[in-house]
């Protein structure tokens, strides 16, 4: 498996959020996400990312969790990693959005993109 420290992963991490047009950047402040970043989740090894949002003391917050150990499987190489984690952010960035599983879908950016789905970067030359 790819090796990346958990530093490293949540400097990678963190300068995808900072690189995200300052309207998404926005959202994510008004909507107080919080990112966390776990090794892997229980009984999902799979699961790339999580989206929750929840209520506390009135306050309505949100977390976005990564799981690094996943998204360091999925990338596979050192040059995918950084691919692989702003993607992992974009899906989940699209439920904060609203966004279904089935609308993420449509997008490169699903679990199970469909056959001809739009992708979310530009054709690389």
């Amino acid at each position: 498996m790819l090796d990346c420290s958990e530093d490293e992963f949540a400097a990678i991490a963190e300068a995808e959020l900072d690189a995200l047009p300052g309207w998404i950047k926005t959202r994510v402040a008004a909507a107080n996400v919080a990112i966390d970043i776990q090794d892997e989740r229980e009984r999902s090894p799979g699961t790339l990312g999580l989206f929750r949002r929840s209520t506390f003391d009135g306050m309505e917050m949100a977390e976005i969790t990564l799981y690094r150990r996943a998204i360091l499987r999925a990338a596979g190489t050192r040059d995918r990693l950084r691919g692989q984690i702003h993607d992992t952010i974009l899906h989940e960035l699209g439920h904060l959005f609203g966004m279904s599983e089935s609308d993420l879908d449509e997008f490169s950016i699903g679990n199970d993109p469909r056959p001809g789905a739009t992708p979310v970067h530009p054709p690389r030359d």
